[in-house]
């Protein structure tokens, strides 16, 4: 009898929450086994995918509009004025910041030498790999020490993007417009992200404080994050959409905050950005990862 009620309430159960169903996902990704479709996406995309080449597990980013930047005069780092942004095409991102173990995967397979691609009056390139840097070599923590050549040569092996600044932030805020992705309460700030009011003057692990509102990890505090942009004080000769700009700069924009940084809006909030050299790399500076799907072929298997 138990039995037979255990079968009739799963016949109850509807379709959409069948778990390990067959979806869609871009060519060199598998399903994680728990994933779903994402929601309001032709196609049927899963939501979470793992990238085989490097183990990323990847969120689904659907397209949109937001508002980037913020008009709150406390806000004084930030893309000002505010305006409108609509992110033409959906994509995956890294549900975490580039961990050590994901980057050594890179290291061991392109024997890359990134030392020309950090500043060499500086002995800065992995750091922490030689111990000559405090922050963590476990294989789940991010990794630092990296400039933005590095994470560009990242990428470039493993056929994936360092994201937009457009694309890092409306990520970030998951349909949100408040200072911080979950809310405007700076108090609240410890519980999303690893930042100065935590009192742990170091990298952590990723994925050990809650995430946003669409899955993503770490997106304030633990690293500063890479983006392709180069830095430009406001929206002069910005594009209406996600497409990085790129004009020669001698910077580029990071977002997030970092293990470091207090909870300022114009650090920390969603809106909150910084610059660096790309040859800089520091103990605080990492980078996280997308795969755009309208630059993919699906996987027609699926």
């Amino acid at each position: 009898m138990r039995a037979l009620i255990s079968a009739l309430l799963l016949l109850t159960l509807p379709c959409a929450t069948a778990v390990g169903e067959e979806l869609k996902v871009p060519s060199g990704c598998r399903q994680v086994p728990q994933a779903r479709e994402a929601e309001a996406v032709a196609g049927g995309y899963a939501d979470r995918v793992i990238h085989e080449k490097t183990g990323i597990e990847m969120i689904f980013i659907p397209s949109g509009d937001f508002t980037m930047g913020s008009n709150d005069p406390a806000s004084a780092g930030a893309m000002r004025p505010a305006r409108s942004v609509t992110v033409r095409a959906p994509f995956y991102m890294g549900k975490t910041e580039v961990t050590n173990a994901q980057y050594r995967r890179f290291l061991a397979d392109s024997g890359y030498d990134g030392k020309d691609d950090t500043d060499g009056d500086y002995d800065l390139y992995l750091r922490h790999f030689r111990g000559k840097s405090t922050m963590s070599t476990e294989d789940d923590y991010p990794i630092v020490w990296v400039s933005w050549k590095n994470a560009k040569a990242f990428c470039d092996w493993a056929g994936l993007s360092i994201p937009s600044e457009a694309q890092w932030e409306y990520a970030c805020r998951a349909g949100t417009t408040t200072i911080y992705h979950f809310g405007n309460d700076k108090t609240e700030c410890d519980k999303y992200g690893w930042v100065l009011s935590s009192k742990e003057y170091h990298t952590h692990a990723v994925a050990e404080k809650l995430p946003n509102g669409w899955g993503l990890h770490d997106m304030m505090g633990n690293v500063w994050e890479w983006t392709a942009d180069d830095y430009f004080y406001g929206h002069e000769g910005a594009p209406a959409d996600e497409s990085p700009r790129s004009a020669g700069r001698m910077t580029k924009v990071l977002k997030g905050g970092c293990w470091g940084s207090g909870v300022a809006i114009h650090v920390t909030g969603s809106g909150g950005r910084y610059n660096g050299a790309p040859t800089n790399a520091s103990g605080e500076i990492g980078f996280r990862v997308i795969l755009p799907v309208d630059q993919t072929e699906e996987n027609e298997s699926q």
